[in-house]
């Protein structure tokens, strides 16, 4: 019978809660990259450092109430019929009610690449205050060290094109076409046939990616095949197809496909779609400086991303966030106005401004914020790039007469289509009235431009809460663009903790209860004499960091079979004890925190 939970609202059980969506698996030393994941299910061993789990489900409960949760990923090493747990991950966490799609991110490995993974099977498991949800395998293959350029893995025999319904792998018989029909065309299908390189077995995972002449991506199908061992140089045949069971996907263009395997692109061959087909096996590029030369979106770069992709992932980083619950609040309101402006015509650009001011201390997360407000703009159609670029005082102003202006034109052509950062921006107006002193004119020339390229791109100014109010009042015309502010306030010890575990369990550690005590307090003690040097999340980073380093020295002093894989992945109190409780911490927060250039 269900007990229900205590952290549940009266009267829903869990299992209403929410419906599971998915478990997908990465790999990357960050992570995430622009919001850019490749999701595979086959790594190789020497490319490997992190494998990253991004598992996802519904909020049943979207736009009514918060609530709270257990949620654990296990990973395992399978050999035969035996699974080998190798971690063991909970993270417990509110899930917000703005949430519509909540992704819980965990990671497993080490900065090194090949250091941690060894050949095999492995299974992920997703869990939900300890009920098991769903599950998803991925493959670590090893036939050697990588070559540049070199596949170790099989030598490619062709690439043709063939037409047919969902089915049509299976054909006995295919006819190969260069031209395909479109009145008659449904699925387009490759038929990819290559040669293993080595004796040992492994699994092949490849992606057959659809492009217009335009470059826009069409579709994308991924399959795998398994090779056996002892098979090397024998024929093996991978069909794999993009379509619909009716001939109306396809227009009269001409397109690509390419083949990707482990992100590389391996083989592109071009096809066209016309009124009558014409048999034939169209040149296949395989060579890797012509790859470089053809590839329609450059090697293995992966399908560009939709306007619709975009907003939402970029919607999800930033719900994912801890901490800033007014800022996520106000970026999704915004997000909610500016689709009902678009839905009922009206002039986004000559109602909404793309000119904020970001006011916050050190280490809030305003750069972050940033970039993904960046993208946000792109996904809602606003900005045609949506990329950032980050500046100083440095990079907008010049020693002499006349080159500031120069020097910052060229970082406002360098963000159009984008936001243009400018952090510590109050550091432009200091020194005003020195004959020696440009910020004034780069000033200026934001003024001008920001007016006359109206919606091309955005100008976030960032910086400290004092500093930026003298800042914003000190010229007429920076009130009047920036008529927008977001203010980060600073991180609780609560939240502080909360990113400190996130960042040990990147680095596959899990501080024990002593450790995460002695933390918490410690996070508490510095948030109470908090100052404006408070560093926030840098703090928290370079405490982990120092904290992380010191159970490293410990276990290097350590015998190595005394390196159990518990002590390995375990931060004792004795790693944290120098960051102690009283008077003389407040040295080592300073250390730890932000210092403005003008007070060194």
């Amino acid at each position: 019978m269900y007990m229900g939970n205590m952290n549940e609202p009266p009267g829903i059980p869990l299992v209403t809660k929410y419906k599971f969506r998915d478990m997908k698996v990465h790999s990357s030393d960050e992570w995430m990259a622009d919001a850019t994941k490749k999701y595979r299910r086959v790594f190789d061993r020497y490319e490997t450092t992190w494998m990253r789990l991004e598992f996802s489900f519904f909020n049943k409960l979207f736009d009514e109430v918060e609530w709270e949760a257990s949620f654990r990923t296990k990973c395992f090493f399978v050999n035969g019929s035996q699974k080998n747990e190798i971690s063991n991950y909970e993270e417990k966490r509110k899930v917000l009610k703005e949430e519509n799609v909540v992704y819980i991110r965990h990671s497993w490995g080490t900065a090194t690449p090949g250091g941690y993974w060894v050949k095999g099977t492995y299974i992920w498991e997703g869990y939900i205050d300890d009920v098991k949800v769903g599950e998803t395998t991925f493959y670590i293959e090893d036939v050697g060290q990588p070559v540049p350029n070199e596949n170790l893995y099989f030598d490619i025999e062709s690439l043709k094109l063939f037409e047919g319904n969902g089915q049509a792998s299976s054909l006995p018989q295919k006819t190969y076409l260069k031209v395909f029909s479109k009145k008659d065309t449904r699925y387009i299908w490759g038929e990819f046939c290559f040669r293993p390189k080595t004796n040992t077995w492994f699994y092949a995972e490849l992606m057959y990616n659809f492009y217009d002449k335009a470059g826009l991506f069409k579709g994308s199908n991924p399959t795998m095949v398994y090779v056996s061992p002892d098979t090397k140089g024998q024929v093996y045949t991978v069909n794999a197809g993009w379509g619909g069971e009716t001939p109306d996907r396809w227009e009269k263009d001409l397109y690509t496909l390419e083949i990707v395997f482990m992100d590389k692109l391996i083989a592109t061959i071009p096809f066209e779609v016309a009124d009558t087909l014409v048999e034939g096996n169209p040149e296949v590029i395989t060579d890797y400086d012509e790859l470089l030369k053809r590839a329609t979106h450059g090697a293995a770069a992966g399908p560009d991303k939709d306007r619709e992709t975009i907003l939402r992932e970029s919607l999800e980083e930033l719900n994912a966030l801890t901490g800033l619950d007014s800022i996520k609040k106000e970026v999704n309101e915004m997000v909610t106005l500016v689709q009902f402006y678009q839905e009922t015509g009206k002039d986004v650009l000559n109602t909404f401004s793309l000119h904020t001011g970001f006011i916050g201390n050190p280490g809030t997360g305003k750069t972050t914020i940033a970039r993904i407000l960046s993208k946000v703009y792109k996904g809602l159609g606003i900005l045609e790039k949506g990329h950032l670029v980050e500046v100083d005082r440095e990079g907008l102003v010049a020693g002499y007469v006349g080159q500031t202006a120069i020097k910052t034109g060229e970082k406002i052509k360098e963000a159009m289509g984008g936001i243009l950062f400018i952090d510590e921006a109050y550091s432009l107006a200091q020194g005003k009235g020195s004959q020696y002193d440009f910020g004034g004119e780069a000033i200026q020339v934001l003024l001008k431009r920001m007016e006359d390229l109206r919606g091309q791109f955005g100008v976030i100014v960032a910086g400290y809460p004092h500093n930026m109010y003298e800042f914003i009042n000190s010229n007429p015309g920076l009130r009047s663009r920036f008529d927008k502010y977001f203010v980060f306030d600073d991180y609780t010890p609560e939240q502080m903790w909360i990113i400190a575990e996130g960042m040990l369990a990147k680095e596959g550690i899990t501080a024990d209860e002593p450790s995460a005590a002695h933390l918490k307090r410690y996070f508490k003690f510095l948030f109470d004499g908090r100052d404006e040097h408070f560093g926030n999340a840098r703090t928290v980073r370079q405490t982990v960091s120092e904290a992380v380093r010191n159970q490293q020295l410990r276990l290097a002093h350590m015998k190595k079979e005394d390196r159990t894989p518990e002590l390995m992945a375990s931060l004792h109190v004795v790693d944290v004890q120098e960051f102690e409780l009283k008077d003389t911490a407040f040295g080592r927060h300073q250390r730890l925190g932000f210092i403005r250039d003008s007070e060194r």
